[in-house]
């Protein structure tokens, strides 16, 4: 089955709720509910909530199959990718990778997290991996770049 599609910002809002521990269910009926004072309590740097609220009564077989199957994030900027490696998969900047400008590199992640960041990310961002890790063959460390890398002129 294919994956729906979703916008990096309402990718990153379930993302949010989820990393709370909340399940399908709970996810959903926050939305039904309209419950924007619960909602509020997550994520940094969301101005409102509304907007997925109103996404979800509008789309709610979308919003119910990405919750129970996954889904592809349609465009991912370089910050709302580094977003979502912190949120989904605990992956922060500075400390697990460094950005580079075209890419994230070293990027320690284990295969199965790499399997659903290799069905989530957009098509203008590339995954190369680069070796296992020695230390344990269940991790794989990999570089996240930028499918069409900006042209400069020198």
């Amino acid at each position: 089955m294919e994956k729906v599609t979703l916008a990096q910002n309402f990718a990153l809002m379930l993302e949010m709720i989820k990393a709370k521990g909340f399940s399908t269910s709970e996810v959903k009926q926050f939305l039904q509910e309209r419950n924007d004072e619960v909602l509020n309590n997550f994520g940094e740097g969301i101005p409102s909530w509304e907007t997925m609220i109103d996404f979800y009564h509008q789309h709610k077989m979308k919003i119910h199959q990405a919750l129970v199957d996954g889904y592809k994030i349609n465009f991912l900027t370089k910050g709302a990718l580094k977003s979502l490696l912190s949120i989904k998969f605990g992956i922060k900047e500075g400390k697990d990778y460094s950005d580079n400008g075209v890419s994230l590199d070293p990027v320690k992640i284990g295969k199965l997290d790499l399997q659903l960041l290799s069905e989530m990310i957009s098509s203008n961002w590339t995954i190369v991996k680069l070796r296992e890790s020695s230390d344990n063959p269940d991790v794989s460390i990999i570089k996240i770049e930028l499918t069409y890398k900006p042209v400069t002129n020198r």
